[in-house]
Formats: structure tokens, sequence, C-alpha cells
């Protein structure tokens, strides 16, 4: 270690009116040229891509992005719930009423049953549909109905069920609110 200044430059360094010249003295990149109106497209740069900086446009019927996204996490939950509720039930050797005993099981058609409304909410949210509240009311609805069919024998796994089916449907009632009610321009 020494205790030395560094070095200084050898000779004055020009200063440029355009801060976009690149030199070797200056060491920074210029910055890109604007996007053209061809480049852009009719959803503005890059596209509707949802990124931040980018303006993209929502439509009437759709969800504001922080709605869309609590309601896409709230669904992704719902879906991590039913297949807890499945491992479980395999686990403790319990038989719902769509996965019945393991030793003779339902049709596959009849297992996956609980997860088509909310995997519908989860793809509807992911490409952004209209109306995502809607589907999601009806596919609450429908998780508190097979739900309900569990209650007299393993009540512990219908709560389980009814409170991931209820909080998807509080969700989707929620997020009525963050409808866009006309075509709006976000930032």
């Amino acid at each position: 270690m020494s205790a030395m200044p560094p070095p200084q430059p050898a000779g004055p360094i020009p200063q440029h009116p355009d801060p976009q010249h690149l030199g070797p003295h200056t060491g920074h990149l210029p910055l890109p040229p604007p996007p053209t109106r061809s480049s852009m497209g009719s959803a503005g740069p890059m596209g509707a891509t949802g990124l931040p900086g980018l303006a993209t446009t929502v439509r009437a019927g759709q969800l504001t992005p922080g709605w869309r996204t609590t309601y896409l996490v709230t669904w992704v939950g719902v879906v991590l719930v039913y297949a807890s509720v499945w491992r479980t039930a395999r686990t403790m050797g319990l038989s719902t009423w769509w996965l019945g005993p393991s030793s003779d099981p339902q049709f596959v058609v009849v297992q996956l049953l609980p997860f088509v409304g909310p995997l519908l909410a989860v793809i509807a949210a992911g490409r952004n549909l209209r109306f995502l509240p809607h589907l999601g009311i009806a596919a609450g609805l429908m998780g508190l109905g097979v739900a309900l069919v569990d209650v007299g024998e393993f009540s512990r796994l219908a709560v389980l069920q009814s409170t991931a089916a209820g909080a998807g449907l509080l969700a989707s009632i929620a997020s009525i609110a963050g409808l866009v009610r006309r075509a709006t321009s976000t930032d």
C-alpha cells in the first residue's frame, strides 16, 4: 500500500456539446434511438408485455394489472391446496368422494374434477381474458360444491377444500372492483 495519489490524466479532457457522443475518454455508451412508429405496432413498444415502463392497453372488462396479479396468485394457491388435499388423502389412506379408495380409485376425469375450475381461472388470468371475476365466482362455487360432498365423512379435508374454494370465491368477488370500465393506457 502506498500513499501516492492516483495518476492524473496527461491532458485536458475535451468537452463535447452532444451527450450522446461516444468517445474513448467517456466510457459511456450512447442511448438507443427512440422506437419508430412502425416498430411499436398497435400495442406500444415490444407489444403489450406488461413490463414496467412499457405502455400496455387494458380493454374494458379486463382486470387492472394489480387485481389480475392478486387473482392469479389466489387461484394458483387454490390449485396447490387441492394438490395437497390429494396428497394428504392418499398418504393417510382417506378416500374423498372424488378420489375414491386407493384400492378402487375413481376415474381420472372424476379425480381431476376439483382442479377444472381453478386451472381454468389460472389459464384465463394468464391470457388476460375479459370478465375474469365472473369465471372465478363460478369456479369458487364449483369448488364449494365439491367440498360439501365430503362434509360428513372427511370433515377436516372438506374444511380445507371449502376454505381454498372460499378464498378463490372471495378474491374473485373483490376483483370486480378492478374491472376496467373503459379502455385505458397504463404505464
